[in-house]
């Protein structure tokens, strides 16, 4: 049985916090940093690679300006 209670409309607030709004927020930037923590530990995986493979990947090798572009 659902019972449900009603307060006065002299109790009532009219003002209500959002509910979730700092924890979504918070919970983003924390998702952000383990995404970008978890991009920077593939990246260094990739380049401890020999270049010979890196070649057979596709990977860039000598091209500098690409590799701090991929870095970004």
């Amino acid at each position: 049985m659902t019972m449900i209670h009603y307060l006065p409309a002299a109790n009532r607030s009219t003002h209500r916090p959002s509910s979730g709004g700092w924890l979504h927020r918070l919970s983003s930037h924390v998702s952000a940093a383990y995404a970008s923590w978890r991009r920077a530990r593939m990246l260094r995986a990739l380049e401890a690679l020999p270049p010979e493979t890196l070649k057979d990947i596709g990977w860039p090798t000598t091209d500098n300006n690409r590799i701090s572009l991929i870095r970004k």
